[in-house]
């Protein structure tokens, strides 16, 4: 299991709901909201993407903000 830790400073909610939607078919995802964080834990993930998923998360979630 993986774990990214998005700041609320920076990252809107939607942002990364949105994400994890757009993801869905590729791990499994669980969202928690944790003072001025949202942590997103990832889990099951393809075999395929397995190495570069979160970085490709994450870069998803910072290119919703633009």
């Amino acid at each position: 299991m993986q774990s990214i830790k998005f700041n609320k400073k920076i990252y809107t909610l939607e942002a990364v709901e949105k994400a994890i939607e757009e993801f869905k078919n590729l791990a499994d995802f669980s969202l928690k909201e944790a003072g001025n964080y949202i942590e997103v834990k990832i889990d099951k993930i393809d075999k395929g993407v397995k190495n570069i998923l979160p970085d490709e998360f994450a870069n998803y979630v910072l290119g919703l903000m633009s």
